[in-house]
């Protein structure tokens, strides 16, 4: 059963993204364990490079992350850098989404030109073109959500070179919340001199806390 007709698209796209936020938003606050394997796809082959640590989350544009010895403040597109020996780091993300509408289903509006070029009653299809000044590597994005539990379930990635990509996201019922947990697929990387390799991640979160009222002050590095 088709939804929307292609004249209804734009407004259907934004009504879609409405639904996304407020759905995804109902999740105020949580902390987790965290693992993050990394392997690129350098000719032909690749080791995994796995990565522990804990994840802080507090609606709607604050994360802080420790990783090893390393602590990351991320507000927006601000992010402040910690390391073992207490150095401090101001991180400035080149050609990067605009985060300032928080970490949430929003950014699509925000950094894409929207157009719904499918739907039924179980997949909405979206086609994503990046808006000027962000994602300099990335040529267009399919995204796929799920319009009765009102979920992006995933994304496909085209690159620049030729390169496909994809993520995938996976969501738990975490206090009657549909939390994601977890996102793996393909993306690239840019390496030195702007050659791009292909990236395989897993991102997995565990032993979740949810809305606990996470105290602000965990989110602020001090400077």
């Amino acid at each position: 059963m088709t939804l929307f007709t292609p004249a209804l698209a734009e407004p259907a796209a934004t009504a879609l993204v409405d639904r996304l936020t407020a759905k995804f938003l109902r999740v105020r606050d949580a902390r987790c364990d965290i693992t993050l394997d990394t392997s690129l796809q350098l000719l032909g082959c690749g080791g995994v490079n796995r990565q522990k640590g804990q994840l802080f989350y507090k609606a709607p544009d604050r994360v802080m992350a420790v990783v090893g010895k390393e602590r990351y403040y991320i507000r927006g597109n601000n992010i402040r850098k910690i390391d073992g020996e207490g150095k401090r780091y101001y991180i400035t993300l080149i050609h990067a989404p605009d985060f300032t509408v928080g970490f949430n289903p929003r950014l699509m509006e925000t950094n894409f030109q929207l157009q719904t070029i499918s739907a039924t009653s179980r997949e909405v299809v979206m086609e994503g073109w990046p808006k000027p000044g962000v994602l300099k590597n990335v040529k267009k994005v399919i995204f796929r959500a799920d319009p009765a539990a009102d979920l992006l379930r995933r994304m496909d990635l085209t690159i620049a070179n030729g390169l496909k990509g994809k993520v995938n996201i996976d969501y738990q019922v975490i206090n009657g919340l549909d939390v994601p947990v977890a996102c793996h697929g393909q993306s690239a990387l840019e390496l030195n001199g702007g050659f791009l390799v292909g990236l395989v991640f897993n991102l997995k979160g565990t032993n979740f806390q949810v809305n606990t009222g996470l105290a602000d002050r965990i989110f602020d590095p001090g400077f």
